[in-house]
């Protein structure tokens, strides 16, 4: 049988292309050579938010921002912290992905798909074809060259995530947001956490000024960070030794976060005329077509911003492409949320990177303090800091709060539409909310926000 459009991968880039062709009437079919719904629900965000949570809560019985609430403690049986995780990651990827194409009508078939030319595709002893192809494997986890790392075989996220006890100590090599996140949450079970960054900052993507605020916040929670930590040997005997020109850091486990690349081994890429870059990622131009007009690419494969929502997206655009339209993919407004505590949300520019593009920039900073709801809950650990050009439209909004990719949706429509700062004031903000810091951050850059009443 012939399809409409052959679906390589079943996450969440596989998922929205498949379900949007489907939705256009196309034949459609889904190859996975893996366990069905990719990384995001297996071993990616919701393992990783899961465990954050069982953190959180036992941390949180221990820990009381206010002076007449004493906790008592938790137990933590951290076995079935796990088993109530993976029970999660089984239920979605049944409800979810499973479920979904079955009620769609959208087969799935089992194995490895591979091309054989520029228009035939093998998945075990079958050859298919089809009018178009989308390419949604993924991407994975990758050790960087660093002497003695690979023979040391320490964890990547995936065995982070399902990791057979709790480590008394912990290494972890990476302070970007799969790093952070990990290390924060082993640290609130009671591992002695230590991360290296290479780098100058922790979160290098991010505002240096919100990066280095979360980091004091980390270390006093008892996380050691060192940053312009390059790592030059690692070494296990037992322990890992993981040596740097400041010392040599040792723990029961070593957990490497600096990266993953595309999966595109094995696929016969050459075969069918697709291009590759030198991370692995597929080439594709503004609509996700590959060198081959007839083969697309979406989500972390396409080599695009590694998000979920991302992955989608680009998904359902790929196959409306795919299928005859010429939709590009926009990525104005991505947003980026480190879920650590407090979490770190941004969209758009970094006062930085403003200021290279449009030259003359303002930027407004907004301590947590200042926001009515942070002082009643008694946690005022933050701040937000709003980017305009010279005209005041909004370039960039950055969040570092409790639940701060809450709090980061009004800032995604204000960069997604060019709003202009005064939009944010003259839009109503619920009191007492966190949200109401994005109108108060816009005041701030025309007033003193010090000298306003609490709420007005």
């Amino acid at each position: 049988m012939a399809y409409d459009l052959i679906v390589i991968g079943s996450g969440s880039a596989g998922m929205g292309a498949a379900l949007e062709a489907k939705e256009r009437g196309a034949r459609v079919l889904v190859v996975e050579a893996g366990t069905i719904g990719g990384t995001c629900v297996n071993v990616g965000c919701v393992p990783s938010k899961t465990l954050l949570r069982a953190a959180e809560a036992y941390h949180k019985a221990t820990h009381s921002p206010f002076a007449g609430v004493r906790p008592k403690g938790a137990a933590l049986d951290f076995a079935e912290v796990l088993r109530q995780k993976d029970a999660l990651i089984q239920t979605l990827r049944q409800e979810k992905y499973a479920d979904v194409l079955e009620a769609a009508g959208v087969p799935l078939l089992q194995g490895t798909a591979r091309f054989l030319d520029a228009e035939r595709l093998s998945v075990g002893d079958q050859v298919l074809t089809a009018g178009a192809y989308v390419l949604a494997t993924g991407a994975t986890p990758t050790l960087p060259p660093i002497p003695g790392l690979a023979e040391a075989r320490p964890w990547t996220y995936i065995e982070a995530l399902s990791p057979e006890a709790l480590p008394e100590s912990l290494v972890v090599i990476g302070g970007g947001p799969i790093g952070l996140e990990l290390a924060q949450a082993y640290a609130r079970f009671g591992t002695r956490v230590t991360v290296l960054e290479a780098l100058p900052y922790l979160l290098p993507a991010e505002d240096p000024e919100l990066t280095t605020a979360l980091r004091g916040y980390l270390t006093a929670e008892g996380l050691e960070i060192h940053t312009n930590a390059q790592v030059t040997r690692v070494e296990r005997d037992g322990a890992y030794r993981v040596h740097t020109p400041n010392g040599v850091y040792t723990a029961e486990r070593l957990l490497v976060a600096t990266g993953r690349r595309a999966r595109t081994q094995g696929l016969g890429l050459e075969a069918a005329g697709v291009e590759v870059g030198r991370a692995g990622e597929v080439r594709v131009d503004a609509h996700l077509r590959s060198t081959n007009p007839r083969i697309f690419a979406a989500g972390d494969v396409a080599g695009l911003p590694q998000f979920v929502y991302v992955g989608a997206q680009s998904g359902r655009v790929a196959a409306r492409n795919a299928l005859g339209e010429e939709t590009p993919l926009d990525l104005t407004a991505v947003p980026r949320v480190t879920f650590t505590d407090p979490a770190l949300a941004a969209v758009g520019l970094t006062e930085e990177a403003a200021r290279q593009a449009h030259g003359e920039v303002r930027a407004a900073r907004l301590p947590l303090e200042a926001v009515p709801k942070a002082l009643a809950a008694a946690d005022t650990r933050g701040l937000i800091k709003l980017v305009v050009d010279a005209q005041g439209t909004v370039l960039g909004v950055h969040v570092l709060a409790p639940e701060a990719g809450e709090v980061l949706q009004e800032g995604i429509l204000a960069v997604k539409h060019a709003l202009h700062y005064r939009d944010l004031i003259d839009t109503f903000h619920p009191y007492l909310t966190l949200a109401e810091g994005l109108r108060l951050v816009a005041q701030a850059l025309d007033t003193d926000v010090h000298k306003l009443s609490c709420c007005a």
